[in-house]
């Protein structure tokens, strides 16, 4: 589970004191410490998108109730900005430049819907923008797909009423707002690229074995052009203008080890491999392309930190001046202006919030775009190095470890931070999330275990079927192992967090390896693996055959078996340690059901668990007023239970959403008599479970 599949995120916990007994807090609460809402409190200013011609600047600002859509001349965006949207249209979270002058967007109605836009900027960067025109209303799964050439119209993924999960394409004119169908899906391609004519298309389709066909469809008519296996990873990165050539990345055939950028002649099917890590070690990262995908300038890798290789001469010694402008850290190159010469930048580092840049070519300046108004100083945040440490097959294992400022690298209370996806990685940079367990006096472990993208197709394949049991839960394991025995870390002060995948092996780590964890917590995490896979939205149909492979499949006697055994919500008894569980009411992925469940369970077993809720929450985080109650809740748990700083002085808007949190999970907890906002468990004889490894 991850962002896209993926992506997702692992952020915000939840809160419980209970038992007098437990060990007291090592660090008082301090006045001094870094309060919770310079790491979660919502950005002012992101997703910056360059005008085609580069002399403006589109990105979203959010008010404190919505984001709204402004615009501004780049070389001085402080004293140009203008703001393009207000209430009505809604909260803006997806934009397109059409022209120089003209921006699509997509926004949030407070009722559900998506509300689809075009706004025609003003000629001077103080004016007022000339006018709104609505393209879609009200629809719910809507989205911008893309826009055809010279901006003469707007892409539009519109949700198929006859197969779910699957979107048909529409253009729509952003004068009149005429809709007109493109592409009714009936190759049921959840992944699909149109090219700037209109005319082709090319898109991957999943069958129900986990293989992976990449189609082009022009004319009414498909063509393969090429099948991968199961074990084959298959990505379509862009199409050129002319619909001739499609970039995939893939690791398609018997002899090849890591995923490559390829070229795909969308007439015959010809493949050439035109990038690829020089030194064998990782998958193919990221393209670089120019605006419209007419040329590529290089290709990105992830290492322990990023690297680029350069195929233009004149990219990268532009690449060379902006990184000697730049203080140490990552660049990364984010959007372009169609002649090349004008870039948004973004400087990765681990010690601070990524900051924006436009760096103009012709003037060989970079100016600073973002205004996070951050009051976080580097000095008191901890440094993320790259670890490696051998699995118990001596397996290579790789990771990031980040120690408090000022701390000693010994007998540290430990927070492991295993990733979502879990076909993700951890990467080189900042994270808030990490950042905010170091101000509390953790060293916090995020190892990428097998079943990680970026090291290889063995490397992930080796997760296939391994959930909570086997390599992938191995290796969190060995890398406690390797942190103990390596003197860093105290081994009775070790926690395990995560959210989603994450929270998963969270509660894998406590059910299958109690003597591993002091205490853990999981936020949208799923703990019953069958009903996590018969229950995916819509949105995850077409991948089940992918899910499949990696995870199981429960309508086959054997595998659902095997997922059972794999299930903590079936060994609640052999967890030791106090659980928390924080869970969106609305998530559509992990369903609020299964959390209840395995809450019951616990609680039956007399396992020490908290339970919040959020009443309007999902498979993540979309409010920051839920991200900063969850902290709370969350770093109040760690102190009391592995010892650590809290924040003393919690605004009371935080405390008061915490305290709404706690009391929709209430059918699961009565009020501890502790002063901590804590519950305390429900005492009962333990059930046994009768399962057995399959």
């Amino acid at each position: 589970m991850g962002k896209p599949f993926c992506a997702i995120a692992m952020r915000g916990f939840l809160g419980l004191m209970a038992n007098c007994g437990l060990a007291q807090e090592p660090f008082p609460p301090s006045e001094e410490i870094l309060p919770v809402s310079v790491f979660f409190a919502d950005e002012s200013r992101e997703v910056f998108r360059l005008s085609p011609e580069g002399g403006r600047v589109a990105f979203l600002h959010f008010d404190g109730t919505i984001s709204r859509l402004c615009a501004g001349n780049p070389e001085n965006l402080k004293n140009t900005t203008t703001t393009l949207t207000g209430n009505t249209e809604g909260s803006v979270f997806s934009l397109l430049w059409l022209s120089e002058n003209v921006i699509a967007f997509a926004a949030r109605l407070p009722n559900g819907g998506t509300r689809i836009g075009c706004v025609r900027l003003p000629a001077s960067d103080s004016g007022k923008p000339e006018g709104i025109s609505v393209l879609d209303r009200d629809e719910k799964g809507v989205n911008l797909a893309g826009v055809l050439s010279r901006g003469t119209a707007v892409l539009l993924s519109i949700p198929s009423e006859t197969n779910p999960g699957i979107n048909d394409i529409y253009t729509a004119d952003p004068s009149t707002g005429t809709r007109t169908l493109l592409h009714k899906n009936v190759e049921a391609l959840p992944v699909l690229h149109v090219s700037m004519d209109g005319k082709t298309i090319v898109g991957i389709r999943c069958h129900s074995d986990g293989r992976k066909e990449l189609l082009r469809i022009k004319g009414g008519e498909s063509k393969t052009l090429l099948i991968c296996s199961p074990d084959e990873s298959l990505n379509l990165a862009a199409m050129n203008p002319d619909g001739s050539v499609a970039y995939i990345v893939t690791d398609h055939g018997s002899d090849v080890k890591f995923a490559r950028l390829e070229t795909v002649k969308l007439a015959t099917g010809e493949r050439t491999v035109v990038g690829e890590d020089p030194e064998h070690s990782v998958d193919f990262g990221e393209a670089v392309f120019d605006r419209d995908a007419k040329h590529l300038l290089g290709s990105r890798y992830f290492r322990e930190r990023s690297v680029y290789q350069w195929l233009s001469p004149e990219m990268e010694e532009q690449f060379r001046l902006i990184k000697s402008q730049l203080p140490e850290g990552d660049v990364r190159l984010q959007d372009s202006s169609a002649d090349g010469k004008k870039w948004i930048i973004t400087l990765v580092r681990d010690t601070e919030p990524d900051a924006e840049y436009f760096f103009n070519s012709a003037t060989r300046h970079l100016v600073r775009l973002d205004f996070k108004a951050t009051n976080l100083p580097a000095n008191r945040l901890g440094r993320m190095q790259a670890v490696s440490y051998k699995a118990r097959d001596n397996q290579m294992i790789s990771g990031y470890l980040t120690i408090p400022a000022g701390a000693a690298e010994s007998n540290l209370p430990v927070v492991v931070f295993p990733h979502g996806g879990p076909n993700k990685r951890n990467y080189w940079g900042y994270d808030a999330r990490v950042q905010f367990f170091a101000s509390r006096g953790y060293a916090v472990f995020q190892p990428n275990f097998r079943g990680s993208s970026g090291y290889g197709k063995k490397f992930q394949n080796a997760g296939n079927g391994q959930w909570g049991r086997g390599v992938m839960q191995d290796d969190i394991s060995d890398g406690v192992k390797w942190l103990v025995g390596s003197g860093i870390a105290d081994p009775k002060r070790v926690a395990i967090v995560g959210g989603s995948y994450g929270g998963y092996a969270a509660l894998a780590g406590l059910a299958f390896t109690p003597e591993l964890y002091a205490a853990g917590v999981c936020l949208f995490g799923a703990s019953n693996l069958p009903d996590f896979v018969r229950e995916v939205p819509a949105g995850w149909k077409p991948f089940l055959g992918d899910i499949s492979v990696k995870i199981g499949n429960p309508d086959l006697p054997e595998d659902d078996r095997r997922l059972a055994w794999q299930s903590p919500v079936n060994f609640t008894h052999q967890i030791k340690a106090p659980v928390m569980v924080y869970q969106g009411a609305k998530d559509d992925l992990i369903k609020k059901s299964q959390a209840d469940r395995f809450v019951s369970a616990c609680r039956s077993n007399g396992v020490n668990v908290d339970y919040l809720v959020s009443p309007e929450g999902g498979h993540g985080f979309t409010d920051s007023m839920d991200e900063q109650a969850a902290y709370i809740a969350m770093e109040r748990f760690l102190a009391r239970h592995i010892g650590g700083s809290r924040q003393m002085d919690v605004p009371r808007n935080v405390e008061e959403r915490l305290a709404l949190l706690r009391s929709t999970g209430a059918g699961f907890a009565t009020k501890s008599a502790s002063g901590d906002n804590c519950d305390s468990p429900i005492a009962v004889s333990p059930i046994k479970s009768n399962l057995s490894n399959p």
